[in-house]
C-alpha cells in the first residue's frame, strides 16, 4: 500500500480513520497501524462509563436537526403491544410461534412491518456527522452511508464515505484541511480509497467494515430472510430501563446480542465479537439514541454511539436520510 502521509499528527489521522473504518469499525491497536507505517503515537479509545456510554465526558455536542420531515408514520408503542397480544391469541393450525419469534416479529413491527421495510430499504442513503475518538483528541467529519439490499445481508452492496478534519497542527505542517475515506463492499471484495485515490485496505479494516452488514439494527429486523436462529436469554435492566435481551445467529455461526426495550420494542443497544488477525477478540457495542424519524412509514435512530471493550470508538448523527433512493449500482464498483 503507498504510504502518502508522514507527519506524526496526520499518520495518527489515517490510523484513526483506518482503524474505525468508517461507522461501525472496530478500533485495532495502531501499533499494527492498518498497512501504514507505525509511528510512536497510539490509538486508544476514550474511556467512558457505560451508563453514559455516548463519550460526552469529551465533549458536549449538539444534535443537528434531521433536515428529513417525517414521513408516513410508524406504529406506536401501544400498536405493537396489541400486535403482539395479536399474535399470541390467533395462532391456530400449523407451526406456532414460539415467544422469542413473537418478541423479534413485534420489533419488526414496531419498526414499520416487514413488507413496508422491505420496500422502502431496498436502497438508502444516509447522511449526518461522525466523531471519532483518539488519542489526540476527538476527529470530527461528515458521513455518508449508500446501501442496496440483496437477498441477503452479507450480500448487500455497502458504501461508506467520509471526509475528516485535519486536526490544526498537521493543517500547518502542510496537509490538507479534509481527508477523504472511502470504503466499499461491491458484493464480492471490499475496496477502498483515499482522497479518491484506491488503496488496499488492510485486513483488520475489511474485517471490521464487513461486520457492520451482518451486526447491526436492521439484521434483526432482516432474521427471517436471512435464515439467522434467534434465541430469549431474558430480562435486563439496563440503566433503569427494562428489557429483553436475545441473541441472534447467523447460518455463519457468528452471533449479535441485542437489549430490546420491553416498553418501545425498540433495539436500544447490540454487541457482538470480532476476530482480529493478531489474535484479539474485541467486543463492539452499538447504542441506538433518539431523536427517532419515521422516513416511509419506517422508524429510524437517528443517533449511533460505538464502544469497543467500554471505551468510546465513535458517534455518527444523521441528518439527511433517504430511502428508496435512486442509486447508481456503479458506485459500489469505483470511485466516485
Amino acid at each position: 500500500m503507498r504510504r502518502v502521509l508522514h507527519h506524526p499528527d496526520k499518520s495518527l489521522l489515517r490510523q484513526a480513520i483506518l482503524s474505525c473504518t468508517l461507522m461501525g469499525a472496530v478500533l485495532v491497536p495502531a501499533t499494527v497501524s492498518v498497512g501504514f507505517q507505525s509511528n510512536t503515537h497510539e490509538l486508544h479509545a476514550v474511556p467512558v462509563p457505560g451508563a453514559v456510554s455516548a463519550g460526552f465526558q469529551q465533549k458536549t455536542q449538539e444534535t443537528p436537526d434531521v433536515k428529513n420531515k417525517d414521513t408516513g408514520k410508524a406504529p406506536a408503542p401501544k400498536e405493537a403491544e396489541k400486535n403482539k397480544e395479536k399474535l399470541a391469541k390467533t395462532q391456530s393450525g400449523g407451526a406456532k410461534l414460539s415467544p422469542t419469534e413473537i418478541l423479534v416479529e413485534t420489533v419488526i413491527f414496531a419498526y414499520g412491518s416487514r413488507p413496508i421495510l422491505q420496500a422502502a430499504r431496498a436502497s438508502i442513503e444516509e447522511k449526518g456527522t461522525i466523531r471519532i475518538a483518539t488519542e489526540s483528541g476527538d476527529l470530527i467529519g461528515s458521513f455518508t452511508l449508500r446501501r442496496i439490499q440483496k437477498e441477503k445481508s452479507w450480500q448487500d452492496l455497502f458504501r461508506t464515505d467520509l471526509e475528516i478534519d485535519t486536526p490544526d497542527t498537521a493543517v500547518r505542517a502542510g496537509n490538507p484541511a479534509k481527508v477523504k475515506f472511502t470504503m466499499t463492499f461491491n458484493g464480492a471484495s471490499v475496496w477502498g480509497a483515499q482522497n479518491d485515490q484506491y488503496i488496499s485496505p488492510a485486513q483488520e479494516s475489511e474485517l471490521a467494515f464487513r461486520s457492520q452488514l451482518t451486526h447491526d439494527y436492521t439484521s434483526l429486523l432482516r432474521y427471517k430472510e436471512d435464515g439467522s436462529k434467534i434465541e430469549l436469554i431474558g430480562p435486563e435492566t439496563v440503566v433503569g430501563i427494562d428489557t429483553q435481551v436475545l441473541d441472534l445467529t447467523l447460518p455463519n455461526g457468528e452471533k449479535t446480542r441485542f437489549w430490546i426495550s420491553a416498553k418501545s420494542y425498540r433495539i436500544l443497544h447490540l454487541e457482538y465479537k470480532i476476530k482480529l488477525p493478531n489474535g484479539t477478540t474485541p467486543t463492539v457495542r452499538v447504542s441506538y439514541y433518539p431523536p427517532y424519524k419515521v422516513v416511509q412509514n419506517t422508524l429510524v435512530p437517528t443517533r449511533r454511539v460505538m464502544e469497543q471493550d467500554g471505551k468510546f470508538v465513535q458517534e455518527i448523527t444523521l441528518n439527511q436520510i433517504a430511502y428508496s433512493a435512486k442509486l447508481d449500482p456503479d458506485i459500489f464498483v469505483h470511485l466516485p
